[in-house]
């Protein structure tokens, strides 16, 4: 046989001669020229390619001294240039904002107002509109009031334990509480109550939903919650819980040191109170908690990189002392997390850290690993006889095209991901999608050289732990050396047989697993199985449902945990206030134009989302029809006797408030010359959730918009927080979209046959549907946080299938049932140690304090569990169905397995490559057979 001849005979042809060429020029060129050459490069400058890895590591990780965690909740959940983003600009624009130390009410802010909140409950559930509970009531109240900025300083001075020293120059509430008339603005009732239990021991009564403190009318439904009155009046007998309120206006430095302070002294102020249970949280609380939840991921990490490093070992490990390579698996782990480092320094220059991204770690050192599976598992099914040189050239050119693939569908997610409103979702795509190119130059620098000194080490024949030289099993040795020391391939293997250095998972796959579901009947029972799959992840979409709440990203049973439990169990149903701004010339001092506001106001409160009764509307325009008919007798005025009017109204003391609802035009007389803008305020109803809300901000908006006479603007400072609920659903659906025409291109572009781009793209459809589907059924609402795991599941849910595709289309066998076979013994145990990697990395997330870290981890379980199934089983299949309509690629096109060109044919119908022909080996007398497309 000529052997020089039958080689220059393989490689001989072009992209024309061969119908399976048509599509895998891209593969060509990458496969045997690109990675093939770069592999040996890498190999023979290994130490030079190392230390270059180390270096832009270093250089990455000098960002960590910008590093700074983002605590803007409102701002990280906040779509950009949202609608109630643009709203609140025009209001303020008009109207005082409320935290600027001037005269305002509370049901006119515009934006979260810095407060302090406490819920009071009876200790057993119970009523607490009882004697001994109000006195504990008033007696927290006075505590909270008598709290001042100066506090902490001076118990760290003195060791003073008492709430204050009022003798200090500090900053109390009562000196920085909102104020209307010179007095502060909340808990009214508290102080008309408060004087008949301290000065006469007695609980005046109290009258439900409105309570008359003088001359005032106050509303009780946001204060006060499980409510009953007794028979036949409106006098209140029972309470469940009770909410106190402290509003803060003036400088914002001084308010958040006096916020800071009850939740340092929370435990003081709840002392020795046996009648009541408090919760509390403040306007900052949220963020703390959130900045909090982020660290808590960190010890998480810990644990899970030791995992990792166990089943990187485990995985690794074979009964062979020399060809096994647990040292690989652990520089595997270490790959990732130089991944991780230099992402998270890098970025730091650019962004800030959040929430969000502390769970990032998680998902590249899980899904980083994935690639060094397929690494070793090509490094494995090579000849070992080959020079380390050859091995890692080849060992790219069989698995570096899988891994690119890959690795830039993620990238390409986290890209498509980047592109939405949110902040949140912006910046944690940012960080992974950095961390996975990371991810991927690491693994071609650092792990590729770090594979070149262990491939050394195996070609030595050295043992994998002590490094030591040892006999090849079968030579001359005791039992004890030859199972505790003996390793490598034998001399006397006549043709270095590539199974002889197998992983037993991978003789699984090969040998049992992959026979077994090309079986007829078997094909026919997992197509059932997958209709079954397909249909339940069908229904489950059907009962998808949005909703965003607080104490998702707070831990549990955190003060702020505490309280936002306590408020959605209780108050919900008075909600926020909503105001309606009128723009722009209106004329306002005539009758017709009057009565059509009118008639817009009642339009905005009979709905299904707002109170109708009158006295939870303020409007100025009623009130003035009010005042003008008893002063001028009703009679019709003009222009200018319209403006003095109003000028007398609002400096009326008893509509004074009605300042706040108008932005006026004065001369220099300070008479009005004109109303730019003008508003009325009306309480929403029944918030039970934040789906409830965005609907109400929807309808609110819709009735703005069929007013065309008018601009009218419609805005609560919760609609920053309901907008991010709007349209979460066709965002999603429009993500997917263009991440799965992303994910089409670079299959058609990468993978050599356009039938299996298509199949894979299929599975990224199918998974994403079944991940969406049983997220629900699993209790995992559609918002922002699952849309961050939805993204994640359009990059990951490809990597499997591309993997078995690329698998398919380069095996050399004809028979479509040899060819998946072929596949599941090349890449069945990569797949499964990917999957399995990535579980195991976000378990410790299944019993993580925070919500949001739980349902990361039902989210991308999800994922793999679904991406693995389908590379395992369901395409397999299909594979197998459809591949006789599939040229497949044949041997002088698999430059993989072209030692000296030379192959010899298996039992199986695939083939065997051999390093050199050698005339003195027992052929048994088989001849050698080259099958080509066009020419035998």
């Amino acid at each position: 046989l000529n052997v020089d001849r039958l080689t220059r005979q393989l490689t001989k042809g072009s992209c024309s001669q061969s119908p399976m060429a048509r599509y895998d020029c891209v593969e060509r060129c990458l496969s045997r020229a690109a990675f093939y050459a770069y592999g040996k490069f890498a190999y023979r400058h290994r130490l030079l390619v190392l230390l270059l890895s180390l270096t832009l590591n270093i250089l990455c990780g000098t960002g960590y001294h910008r590093l700074e965690m983002s605590e803007n909740v409102s701002k990280l959940f906040s779509p950009d240039n949202s609608q109630s983003l643009r709203d609140l600009e025009v209001l303020k624009a008009h109207f005082p904002a409320g935290n600027d130390s001037q005269d305002f009410l509370p049901n006119r802010e515009l934006t979260f107002t810095r407060r302090a909140r406490f819920i009071v409950t009876a200790p057993d559930g119970g009523n607490i509109m009882g004697i001994d509970s109000m006195r504990e009531i008033v007696e927290l109240d006075e505590r909270v009031r008598s709290l001042n900025t100066q506090d902490d300083e001076t118990n760290k001075k003195t060791d003073n334990q008492t709430l204050g020293d009022p003798n200090l120059a500090a900053e109390t509430y009562e000196t920085i509480c909102m104020r209307w008339l010179g007095v502060c603005v909340d808990n009214a009732w508290l102080t008309y109550i408060s004087g008949g239990i301290i000065h006469h021991g007695i609980l005046l009564n109290l009258t439900y939903p409105f309570v008359t403190v003088g001359n005032q009318e106050l509303s009780l439904g946001a204060s006060f919650s499980g409510v009953e009155t007794y028979p036949g009046t409106d006098v209140i007998r029972e309470v469940k819980a009770i909410r106190l309120t402290y509003s803060l206006s003036g400088e914002d430095e001084i308010a958040a040191r006096w916020e800071d302070l009850v939740e340092e002294k929370f435990d003081v102020l709840r002392e020795g109170f046996n009648s009541i249970k408090l919760s509390r949280t403040t306007s900052m609380s949220l963020s703390k908690e959130t900045a909090e939840a982020g660290l808590y991921a960190m010890p998480r990490f810990v644990v899970t990189f030791l995992l990792m490093v166990i089943f990187s070992f485990i995985s690794c490990f074979m009964r062979d002392w020399v060809l096994s390579k647990p040292w690989l698996g652990f520089l595997g782990v270490v790959s990732a997390c130089l991944a991780i480092i230099s992402a998270v320094g890098l970025m730091s220059y650019v962004t800030k850290f959040n929430v969000f991204v502390a769970l990032m770690p998680f998902v590249v050192l899980g899904v980083g690993l994935d690639n060094m599976f397929i690494f070793i598992s090509a490094w494995r099914q090579l000849n070992p006889s080959l020079s380390v040189e050859e091995r890692v050239g080849q060992t790219l050119s069989k698995a570096a095209v899988s891994v690119t693939i890959t690795n830039l569908t993620d990238v390409l997610a986290f890209i498509v991901g980047a592109t939405t409103r949110l902040q949140s979702i912006r910046v944690f795509c940012g960080y992974a999608g950095v961390a996975m190119i990371f991810v991927y130059v690491y693994q071609m620098t650092f792990y590729v050289a770090c594979l070149s000194y262990l491939g050394e080490r195996e070609a030595q024949n050295r043992h994998c732990f002590t490094c030591q030289k040892v006999r090849k099993r079968g030579e001359r040795g005791g039992k004890l050396y030859e199972t505790f020391c003996a390793g490598g391939v034998s001399e006397n293997n006549a043709f270095n047989d590539t199974h002889s250095s197998e992983h037993p998972l991978a003789k699984f796959f090969r040998l049992i697993y992959g026979p077994f579901i090309v079986r007829p009947g078997v094909k026919l029972f997992i197509f059932l199985g997958f209709l079954a799959y397909l249909g339940g992840a069908v229904f489950g979409c059907t009962r998808v449902t949005t909703e965003m709440k607080f104490q998702t990203v707070t831990r549990d049973n955190s003060p702020a945990w505490v309280y936002y439990g306590e408020e959605e169990k209780y108050f919900t149903e008075y909600g926020p206030t909503v105001s309606v701004v009128f723009e722009g010339p209106v004329s306002y001092w005539e009758d017709a134009t009057q009565r059509r506001l009118l008639e817009i106001q009642e339009r905005f409160t009979r709905n299904e989302f707002i109170f109708e009764d009158a006295r939870l509307t303020w409007s100025w325009l009623p009130a003035f029809e009010r005042y003008a008919q008893l002063s001028e007798g009703g009679h019709s005025m003009n222009e200018s006797e319209f403006y003095v009017k109003l000028g007398e109204f609002i400096e009326d003391p008893r509509f004074s408030q009605y300042k706040l609802d108008l932005d006026l035009v004065r001369d220099a007389d300070d008479t009005i010359t004109d109303v730019l803008a003008s508003r009325f305020v009306i309480t929403a109803r029944n918030m039970s959730s934040t789906g409830r809300g965005s609907d109400m901000m929807l309808r609110m908006r819709e009735l703005a918009e069929e007013e065309s006479d008018y601009s009218i603007t419609a805005f609560s400072f919760v609609f920053i927080v309901y907008e991010q609920l709007v349209g979460v659903i066709p965002v999603t659906f429009k993500t997917l979209a263009l991440a799965i025409a992303c994910m089409f291109t670079i299959a058609v572009l990468m993978i050599p046959h356009p039938i299996c781009a298509v199949f894979v793209t299929l599975c990224i459809v199918s998974i994403d549907t079944a991940v969406i589907g049983y997220m629900s059924l699993w209790g995992v609402p559609l918002n922002p946080i699952s849309l961050v795991n939805i993204i994640l599941c359009i990059g990951f849910s490809v990597d499997f299938a591309a993997h078995i595709s690329y698998g398919y289309v380069v095996a050399p066998e004809k028979d479509p049932n040899l060819r998946t076979v072929s596949a599941l013994g090349m890449l069945g145990m990569p797949i499964l140690q990917g999957a399995l990697s990535t579980i195991i990395a976000i378990s410790v997330l299944s019993t993580a304090s925070v919500y949001l870290f739980r349902i990361f981890f039902k989210t991308l379980f999800l994922v793999m569990l679904f991406g693995a199934v389908h590379g395992l089983l369901f395409l397999p299949v299909c594979l197998s169905l459809v591949g006789r309509w599939m040229p497949h690629k044949t041997v002088e096109q698999g430059h993989q397995i072209a030692g000296t060109g030379v192959v010899l044919p298996r039992t199986d119908g695939g083939y065997h490559p051999v390093a050199s022909y050698k005339p003195d080996s027992n052929i048994k007398g088989q001849l050698f057979v080259v099958e080509m497309v066009s020419t035998v």
